[in-house]
């Protein structure tokens, strides 16, 4: 009888082998597969996270008495505003500073090869093709900045998707909140608490962002405006924008503003110096704490590395994301932290 036993581990372990073994020889297919399913659901996902970024601004604004649909019109409004201004505006400035800033470069590049007798030759021939480039096509940037929208379909597709159901998102927020919260209280309180802490936690982020923002944009355009700085609204924007990235962020945008200020005058250098040394110290231990509060407590080592590793794992969009990420983390170790540690003091028991 024993012998005619059949031997469930035995196949369970040749089953496991072979579908690695299918696995491994479809590996190809199945990252085609998903590569086309983050393709088709990305425009979604990213537009959710913008309803759900934007969903508090409309609360406030609701809260002030303002109509749902005309708070959800005015934030719209406001955004394509600005992404008509930046567009329309900022990328013709860009062009023609970046020009201006190759020229001075060129001519810094020439005259030290002249004054110190040095070879500069390789290095003058790259500066002046990136001028001729941008001189050839900043005029039709500037003249019709939005053309370069009607040379990528996909891209233009992608953009009107995300706008569309962004705005459905963000009309039905409301619902689909409520609905997740009925059926997560009626299956599962304790996973309900847990998302309330996450949507607490994380919402607190966005709200946070969106002020600091705006904050760091008018903060640092009207000072490196009042020093004299030619390039101020690209620099202000820049500080603004680079506030996503924690710590690195802001040594970018400010070893920029120091590179191209060195090339005007030692004075403008000085100055610009003064402001990136100052001005980071008084955003970190003043502007900041006022503006998240005592929410998003984050350890700064903890937060450099996930920058660090979300970088390395998925690149300009893993650093992008890796704060945010990091916070869900760090509030889902808080949340459950009593239970692993009784699960730890469980195991050390046993043994």
């Amino acid at each position: 009888m024993n012998e005619k036993k059949i031997n469930y581990k035995l196949i369970n372990t040749v089953l496991i082998l072979v579908a690695c073994f299918l696995f491994y020889n479809t590996l190809g297919l199945w990252k085609y597969v998903i590569d086309k399913t983050i393709e088709i659901t990305s425009p979604f996902i990213i537009s959710f996270v913008i309803a759900y970024a934007l969903y508090p601004i409309m609360i406030k604004l609701r809260q002030k008495g303002m109509r749902k649909p005309l708070a959800i019109t005015l934030i719209l409004v406001c955004i394509t505003g600005f992404l008509i201004i930046l567009i329309s505006l900022l990328i013709p400035i860009i062009a023609e500073q970046l020009g201006a800033l190759s020229n001075m470069i060129s001519t810094f590049i020439q005259q030290m090869s002249i004054k110190y007798n040095i070879d500069l030759n390789y290095i003058q021939e790259n500066i002046t093709d990136v001028n001729g480039l941008i001189n050839n096509y900043g005029k039709p940037i500037s003249d019709f900045s939005f053309s370069f929208i009607s040379k990528s379909i996909t891209f233009l597709s992608r953009f009107v998707i995300c706008f569309i159901t962004t705005i459905y998102f963000l009309v039905d927020m409301d619902k689909i909140r409520a609905k997740l919260k009925k059926w997560l209280k009626r299956k599962h309180k304790r996973t309900y608490n847990y998302l309330k802490r996450l949507d607490y936690e994380v919402g607190q982020y966005f709200i946070g962002l969106e002020k600091y923002i705006v904050i760091q944009f008018i903060e640092y355009t009207l000072i490196f405006f009042l020093i004299g700085h030619p390039y101020y609204l690209i620099l202000g924007i820049l500080c603004s924008i680079t506030t996503i990235i924690p710590y690195f962020g802001g040594i970018f945008a400010n070893i920029i503003a120091c590179i191209t200020s060195f090339f005007i005058s030692t004075k403008l250098f000085i100055l610009t110096l003064l402001v990136a040394l100052i001005c980071p110290n008084i955003d970190g231990y003043i502007i900041s704490p006022k503006v998240y509060g005592k929410t998003n407590n984050i350890p700064a080592i903890l937060t450099i590395f996930a920058v660090f590793a979300g970088g390395i794992i998925y690149g300009v969009t893993g650093i992008i994301i890796a704060l945010p990420v990091a916070i869900i983390l760090l509030a889902t170790f808080r949340f459950y932290e009593e239970d692993i540690n009784d699960k730890i003091e469980d195991i050390k028991n046993r043994k």
